[in-house]
This record gives structure tokens, C-alpha cells and sequence, in this order.
């Protein structure tokens, strides 16, 4: 499966490689972007080849996913931590269970075999 996934992978990266080969007169235009509020003069980028603006505007878009995904990460982090605690002590509550078991296993044959002499003891 690891090496269907990274056949996928290299084949959609070819593929976006052809894509921009294809088109890199368009991609490599330059394009003036510009931006104007109300009570401010207009304001104009230098001109950017297209590619850059796309770049850009995945990266902006990658960061958001990055920070919006955060507090969930946090959210994981914690419940882990806390599920981990909870099988620590329930693996230290087993084994002191264990130990229980085997002492009263332990006593129970010593007065079981305890019995068994008083048994033939009284037979004789």
C-alpha cells in the first residue's frame, strides 16, 4: 500500500509539472495587482509573475488549515495524555489483582494440602 501511495503521489506531481511546463507563458505573465480603501489612496503591488500570486495564495491558505487545525491538535494531545494515565493505573491495578490471585491461589493450596494430611492422618 506505502508503494501505491508514492506511485499517486509522483504521478499527480507529474502531472502538475506538465500542467505548468505547458502553460509557463501564462504563469510567468506578469500581472499588477492593486487594492484601495475608502479613506486611503490606491495602493499597487510590483508587478508579480502569476505563478508567485498562485504560490502565495496556497501558501495563505496552508497556513489557515494550519491554524484552525491547532486547537484540535491541543484537544488530541490532552485526551491522549489522559488515556494514557487511565492505562497506567489500570495496568497497575491488574497486576496488583494478580498478585492478590496468586497469594490466595498460593494459601488456598497450603490449606488444601493442609486438609489432605488431616484426612489421612485420621484414616490411620
Amino acid at each position: 500500500m506505502k508503494n501505491v501511495k508514492i506511485g499517486l503521489w509522483v504521478i499527480l506531481l507529474l502531472l502538475v509539472g506538465i500542467f505548468f511546463y505547458q502553460n509557463k507563458d501564462f504563469f510567468m505573465a506578469g500581472q499588477s495587482l492593486y487594492y484601495g480603501l475608502p479613506f486611503f489612496k490606491v495602493h499597487h503591488t510590483p508587478e508579480l509573475p502569476i505563478a508567485i500570486l498562485f504560490l502565495f495564495t496556497f501558501l495563505i491558505g496552508l497556513l489557515g488549515a494550519y491554524f484552525c487545525s491547532l486547537s484540535n491538535r491541543f484537544k488530541s494531545k490532552k485526551t491522549i495524555k489522559n488515556l494514557h494515565g487511565a492505562a497506567t493505573s489500570q495496568l497497575e491495578e491488574i497486576s496488583a489483582l494478580i498478585k492478590e490471585v496468586e497469594s490466595l491461589r498460593s494459601g488456598s493450596s497450603a490449606t488444601h494440602t493442609d486438609a489432605k494430611e488431616a484426612d489421612a492422618g485420621s484414616k490411620i
